[in-house]
């Protein structure tokens, strides 16, 4: 299998990136509406965090692996990139329970 053009790798990952913005800006609303006060992390919000890191893991593997086995190597580092920091991020809320 022949590697892909870099344009095209290029192209896909610039393609991408807002799909994967809206992935982690609606895990993100999701968990700072949980339920909870502003600047307080509960039971709830815990629980969301938790959730939307599996999910962007996932997510991350996923989109970044899938796009690596394609042999886009740029496309699929960007996205490990975007949705591994937000799942330290998410991870980061969920152990802020008090």
């Amino acid at each position: 299998m022949r590697q892909p053009a870099w344009w095209l790798d290029l192209l896909v990952a610039i393609v991408l990136i807002p799909a994967s913005g809206l992935f982690i800006l609606w895990h993100g609303a999701h968990v700072l509406f949980s339920g909870e006060d502003f600047g307080n992390v509960g039971r709830r919000t815990a629980v969301a965090a938790r959730r939307a890191a599996w999910i962007s893991a996932s997510a991350a593997m996923v989109a970044g692996g899938g796009l690596m086995a394609l042999r886009l190597w740029v496309a699929g580092s960007v996205h490990l990139l975007l949705l591994g920091a937000a799942t330290v991020l998410f991870a980061g809320v969920a152990t802020q329970k008090h």
